[in-house]
């Protein structure tokens, strides 16, 4: 659901849903679309698409961690 979710918002950037600690979701996406915003913007933005999603509250604490990334910031 998730993967889903992200791939309609960034279909041509990268997108990676994996599993963290014990039953923790880490996701991270890597998009131009970042270069422009601050932390928090991009937070927001990775956090209205997760909550439009069909997961239910408790499913939503399993996110450990929301990783909005530039290809700027990574080199």
């Amino acid at each position: 659901m998730l993967r889903e979710a992200f791939r309609k918002r960034f279909p041509n950037d990268t997108v990676d849903i994996s599993d963290g600690y014990k039953d923790n979701i880490h996701v991270m996406v890597v998009s131009r679309e970042f270069d422009e915003m601050g932390e928090r913007e991009k937070q927001e933005l990775m956090w209205e698409i997760i909550d439009s999603t069909e997961l239910a509250e408790n499913e939503k604490t399993l996110i450990s961690l929301v990783y909005p990334v530039s290809p700027a910031e990574i080199k």
